[in-house]
């Protein structure tokens, strides 16, 4: 009996050490990468933080199955009986845990990808195997503008609605505007202002939009849309023709990147035309 009790005290002592030192190696890795003057983006930061704390997790669960596996074991038809009477009571953990595999199975998303999940809209940054962290941006005038509010849910989501990634390009994103017209306005000209002022605010990075569209299209085995700046219209009503930009930017720039095309594109179609009669009300 002393002699087992001498056993289980360094196992236990073993057990928390191990943890500690797995524990702060994760603190002091997740310093020095919010720390490193390296060239990383702040999603390459917070994926390499994401990784770091999904591993230290998997060396720890490893480390207590290792030390404690024959103790465990001998409680295993035990354990078995309860975890079966307790399943209704935690359905929605597992539920989502499924979620979770859902989401890495069909690789849907990943740190710093734009999603809408249901009535959530916002940018990832940060997942476990039980729910996702996103910061929300808003809708419609707000497209681009982040809420400020920073919205949790569980993954069982996934298991019920569908998840919309608008970061397929990864490190690029489409802009998607409109730009509304009267029908007796020349809509013409604004479609080529706009295709204009599109262009030369995409040069600077279409070409790497491109060998990463190439690359994408290689790994799926799929041709993909295209990324060149484009602008088709449509009649919404009788009265308007909506002009409708889609354009590649960088991740980061796409708030920025937007409001410029906006301006120039206002400046240049109505440096001579007076705006009250040329946009609809």
């Amino acid at each position: 009996m002393e002699f087992l009790e001498k056993f289980l005290t360094t196992k236990l002592i073993a057990t928390v050490v191990l943890v500690m030192v797995l524990w702060a190696s994760r603190f002091f890795i997740d310093r020095y990468i919010r720390r490193s003057r390296r060239d990383w983006t702040s999603q390459q930061r917070l994926r390499w933080i994401n990784s770091t704390r999904t591993f230290v997790f998997v060396l720890i669960l490893l480390s207590v199955i290792f030390l404690w596996g024959e103790t465990i074991q001998g409680f295993a038809l035990s354990v078995f009986a309860i975890a079966f009477a307790m399943v209704f009571s935690v359905k929605e953990l597992c539920m989502s845990f499924n979620g979770s595999v859902i989401r890495f199975r069909g690789k849907l998303f990943d740190i710093g990808d734009r999603i809408e999940v249901g009535q959530v809209r916002g940018d990832v940054i940060d997942t476990t195997l039980l729910s996702t962290t996103v910061e929300e941006v808003g809708k419609g005038g707000s497209n681009y503008l982040y809420t400020g509010r920073r919205i949790s849910f569980s993954n069982s989501i996934f298991l019920s609605q569908p998840v919309i990634n608008e970061s397929f390009l990864e490190n690029y994103y489409m802009i998607r505007m409109e730009v509304p017209l009267k029908l007796s306005a020349d809509w013409k000209e604004g479609k080529r202002v706009l295709l204009k002022v599109a262009e030369e605010e995409a040069t600077p990075y279409l070409e790497q939009a491109r060998r990463r569209l190439r690359q994408m299209e290689r790994r799926r085995g799929m041709e993909l849309p295209s990324v060149e700046p484009r602008v088709t219209i449509s009649l919404p009503e009788p009265d308007q023709v909506t002009l409708s930009l889609r354009m590649p930017t960088p991740v980061h720039l796409k708030e920025r990147l937007e409001q410029v095309v906006l301006t120039r594109f206002l400046e240049k179609f109505y440096q001579k035309k007076p705006l009250e009669k040329l946009i609809p009300k």
